[in-house]
């Protein structure tokens, strides 16, 4: 293995573990969505201001956390830009070189 290609491959398990983690966290998200709608429409005991209080406040840490995500994303591209040039010239070295003429 090059030592340039290490920084590449932890960025791809890195990257793998994320995409995991994001999967994750959508399906608990949609499911707590889901749990707190019927919470919401089930209970007889909250106003209509709390319970459009607690929508509130979900919708805004939706908001905070699509941003933390596309803050992540957006980072992540840019080290794989960063990895790239360091990626090119040893990619070069191992090709073959031309066969010559006889």
């Amino acid at each position: 293995m090059n030592g340039a290609q290490v920084p590449k491959q932890v960025l791809g398990i890195w990257k793998s573990s994320w995409e995991t983690y994001v999967k994750t966290l959508k399906t608990a998200e949609e499911q707590g969505d889901r749990m707190l709608d019927l919470m919401l429409q089930q209970s007889g005991t909250l106003q209509e201001e709390a319970k459009k209080q607690i929508k509130e406040w979900v919708n805004n840490s939706k908001q905070v956390n699509k941003s933390y995500l596309d803050a992540v994303e957006q980072n992540v591209s840019k080290f794989e830009e960063i990895l790239e040039p360091a990626m090119e010239p040893a990619e070069a070295k191992r090709t073959p070189p031309a066969a010559k003429p006889k």
